[in-house]
């Protein structure tokens, strides 16, 4: 990386349109290397690409004050600059832009470590010392290159920035308004350097000797470009009228605004802003929506065949939908899902058991409804592998994230537990473990083993994950022969990648297909309510038939959490009684079907049909 040294330059022209245009100019001309340069401004406020500027600065403060409005083509909130700040610019090869984000935000804070300022990253794009905020980052992307700054505080005068921005009240929640100073601080409070002696030690630090002087032909044409970027066409843009504005947070995306202009219900024209950072031009987008009738069926329909991640960093298309639309309609629950809410001392000494091993269980981390009758009768589905699961289903409650190790002595607490609780039936499960290099297989293995040493009697029934449909691992648990082995398909195909974060609906195939070939009870689940349609619930009957599997459960599907897929429909008992009995007639041998079935209930009931009466 080379240092990009720019001649004197006339101080009215020392100003963001004039550093803004050598970043394009660089990003546009110089292909053979990357740059970094370090630049500071007179008082100003340099505005995100995508913001309004009605909403975020307050223009007579500014104009009265002199502080100077400025727009760059980069992401990201209002940013405030005076001669205290420093703005770190690199013009590097172009790339993912989470791997920009990273690097050179990284590369920023390690540059600040060195010379002695405890600073970290954190957040979408900011860099904290002392828990305060000192930097943020922006991005754009050119031809073949992608431009990144960061917004260094280092003496800036925190007095002026507060009035010169338009308050946030989503971004900075109090009582009344937070002091937006109280969120920030210098750099300069941490170190005994100078802003030059800084200045220098980046360079060193980051480009070392290497560096590139601008020509006075590469100020001639930076000049032209300047011209664009100080214009009042770009600063203030041309903002269409509208008849509806919508505007919400969201966690990794930040606020995003739109403004729509609906003529015979249909959208005529479309304008988003916010702090949010735009991967490409948002053009393609808004001319896919243009025409489109302003319901959210023909808007969904319009988004299918485009991801909008692809567009706004980390948003989805579900979420634009939420912040034209709000959420969506909600389903009441019927009565028929009340469950009951009845203990007894049963449940009492359950919860004791597994509470004082220390055990996770899929009763309690799935939020399954039927917790209080299992536990009344003295049963449980253990869930072994901790209780944080390395996928991210979007029906599933489980933690999701970085799992622990796992336990050692975990086979053998599930044994003594299953022993105390006197049980003729244990159901044993786990989180999906992608962590590992056998996906927890051999754990699953040696747990199944503690539990037929100490409990000879116990029927054991296992629900598998799919391994990555690795049959070797699937066969090493076979091995220890269980009574039953389950995985769920969980959804019909079509559903599949939408509502599964890894699994494929293929994969599960197979791994009911292994199961059934060694001879052991093969059982499968599915929720409905996901939006399936009748034949696709046949669909997917005869594609679990064809494996061998004979055990199926149908429940009804209920969402978590406000942040879980919606319920689309509430299925009725009778139609399950209906689909029970389809599916019977088809050829599976057992078959629960009801709105509160989950995969274990009265899973112990298998144990009473004859060995004969399922495929070997």
């Amino acid at each position: 990386m080379k240092y990009l040294q720019i001649p004197e330059i006339a101080a009215e022209r020392k100003t963001p349109a004039f550093y803004f245009a050598v970043e394009e100019y660089v990003a546009t001309h110089f292909d053979n290397d990357e740059y970094f340069f370090i630049w500071s401004v007179q008082p100003c406020l340099m505005v995100g690409r995508n913001q309004l500027i009605e909403n975020e600065v307050n223009e007579t403060y500014c104009r009265e004050h002199g502080v100077g409005i400025f727009r760059r083509k980069s992401g990201g909130g209002c940013i405030f600059s005076d001669r205290g700040c420093q703005q770190w610019s690199y013009i590097v090869k172009q790339q993912n832009v989470e791997e920009t984000f990273k690097k050179y935000m990284g590369l920023t804070a390690e540059t600040l470590k060195a010379a002695g300022i405890p600073a970290e990253v954190t957040g979408r794009n900011d860099i904290l010392v002392d828990g305060k905020k000192v930097a943020g980052a922006a991005f754009y992307t050119a031809p073949n290159r992608n431009v990144m700054h960061n917004s260094l505080l280092f003496k800036a005068d925190l007095s002026i920035l507060q009035p010169c921005i338009t308050t946030n009240k989503e971004k900075l929640p109090s009582k009344g308004v937070a002091s937006i100073s109280s969120k920030v601080t210098n750099v300069g409070d941490y170190t005994s350097m100078t802003m030059q002696e800084l200045v220098d030690f980046a360079q060193h630090h980051i480009c070392g000797d290497a560096c590139r002087r601008l020509t006075a032909a590469d100020m001639a044409q930076i000049a032209e470009l300047e011209k664009n970027w100080a214009s009042d066409d770009f600063i203030l843009g041309k903002n269409p009228p509208y008849t509806l504005s919508c505007k919400h947070r969201f966690p990794d995306v930040g606020i995003v605004e739109a403004y729509v202009s609906v003529k015979n219900f249909k959208i005529e024209n479309l304008r988003f802003g916010g702090d949010f950072f735009a991967l490409k031009p948002l053009d393609e987008l808004i001319d896919a929506l243009k025409g489109t009738d302003f319901t959210r069926e023909a808007v969904g329909k319009a988004l299918e065949s485009m991801d909008e991640n692809t567009f706004i960093r980390g948003m989805r298309n579900d979420q634009l939908l939420r912040l034209l639309f709000g959420r969506p309609p909600h389903v009441a629950k019927p009565e028929w899902l009340r469950t009951s809410m009845l203990t007894n001392h049963h449940y009492g000494d359950t919860q004791q058991i597994i509470h004082e091993h220390r055990l996770h269980t899929i009763c309690e981390s799935g939020l399954c409804p039927n917790r209080n009758e299992c536990w009344r009768n003295g049963t449980a589905t253990f869930m072994i592998g901790g209780d944080i699961c390395t996928r991210c289903c979007r029906f599933c409650n489980t933690r999701s994230g970085h799992p622990l190790p796992l336990d050692p002595n975990e086979p053998l607490k599930v044994a003594q537990s299953i022993q105390q609780m006197h049980l003729r039936y244990a159901v044993i499960t786990s989180v999906d473990r992608d962590d590992l290099p056998d996906y927890g297989a051999h754990h699953w293995a040696e747990t199944v083993k503690e539990c037929r040493r100490l409990n000879p009697q116990t029927g054991i029934e296992l629900l598998i994950p799919d391994f990555r449909g690795k049959t070797e691992l699937i066969e090493e648990m076979l091995a220890t022969k269980p009574d039953v082995v389950g995985h769920n398909m969980e959804t019909v195909r079509r559903l599949t990648p939408s509502v599964r974060s890894v699994a494929t609906y293929d994969t599960s195939l197979a791994v009911l297909r292994t199961i059934a070939k060694a001879g052991i009870r093969c059982k499968t689940g599915m929720m409905l309510g996901l939006g399936e349609t009748h034949d696709e619930i046949l669909e997917a009957m005869d594609d679990i038939l064809a494996t061998g599997c004979s055990i199926l459960t149908l429940g009804q599907y209920l969402q978590p959490t406000a942040q879980h897929l919606p319920v689309k429909a509430y299925v009725t008992p009778q139609q399950f009684k209906e689909y029970r009995d389809i599916a019977l007639s088809k050829g599976f041998k057992y078959v629960e079907s009801a709105p509160l079935v989950r995969s274990s209930y009265h899973a112990e009931q298998v144990l009473h049909k004859k060995l004969s009466d399922f495929p070997q």
